[in-house]
């Protein structure tokens, strides 16, 4: 695994790009929404709270729960055109995402690609960082990230694994004896710098080919896709060591 060693002067100018971030008014959301415009971009925070903190003037607020497919999509409807999207609020597993939906045949219903077919028609490149905090427990992460390929229509994905980081899900004084045994504990602004990386950072060459692709589309340069960022304490871990 390389260690990453992430200043926010490494986080290039984003003026002019607008930044969603959902479960963004507190913690990791809202560390990040922060570094997001200290670089210059619009950030919208969509969220069932109300921010903790006093927000830039860049930074805007719309009350929005994730779980209802209309909230959500309205606000991007309202939002427009989004650079980046911070996939940070989460949901417990409710058993539901291995079911499948069969036809009055007993065949199973093709999926909607509607809106993936709208999304390659825009030009603008868009970047996904998803903050997955499961990652570290082997057998419990379901397979929901699995498109890597879609870079060839200018979106990207990559993810942070944060250990375990000071947040409202675990305050200062229950992170004591973590830290007193001598273990990495991270702050969330430092999580969130490793999610705003994730999402601007550039690689020489491709993590891994897959399927029809050559050797030679593997060693071309672009933004970074399919990589995970570990963060451990102030350290950070990656791209190498984890991938989807």
């Amino acid at each position: 695994m390389t260690t990453l060693n992430i200043k926010e002067t490494d986080i290039p100018n984003l003026e002019g790009q607008t930044a969603i971030v959902t479960g963004g008014s507190s913690g990791i959301g809202l560390a990040t929404a922060k570094i997001l415009a200290s670089r210059g971009a619009g950030v919208v925070i969509l969220d069932v709270c109300q921010p903790t903190d006093t927000l830039p003037s860049s930074v805007q607020f719309r009350k929005c729960d994730i779980r209802r497919w209309l909230e959500l999509s309205d606000a991007f409807s309202q939002i427009g055109r989004v650079h980046i999207a911070v996939a940070n609020a989460g949901v417990d597993e409710d058993g539901t995402y291995l079911n499948d939906a069969y036809n009055d045949d007993g065949d199973l219903l093709e999926p909607n690609y509607d809106v993936v077919e709208h999304e390659k028609k825009r030009r603008t490149g868009k970047h996904c960082a998803d903050i997955k905090r499961n990652c570290l427990f082997p057998g419990t992460v379901p397979p929901c990230v699995q498109w890597d390929k879609g870079s060839n229509t200018d979106i990207t994905i990559n993810a942070v694994a944060p250990a375990a980081t000071i947040t409202g899900l675990l305050p200062a004084k229950l992170a004591a004896p973590i830290m007193a045994a001598g273990l990495p504990v991270s702050s969330a602004h430092f999580v969130g710098l490793a999610v705003v990386y994730s999402a601007v950072a550039m690689e020489a060459k491709k993590v891994q080919a897959y399927g029809k692709d050559t050797p030679e589309w593997t060693e071309t340069s672009g933004r970074w896709n399919g990589r995970v960022i570990l963060t451990l304490g102030e350290r950070l871990g990656g791209p190498n060591g984890l991938k989807f």
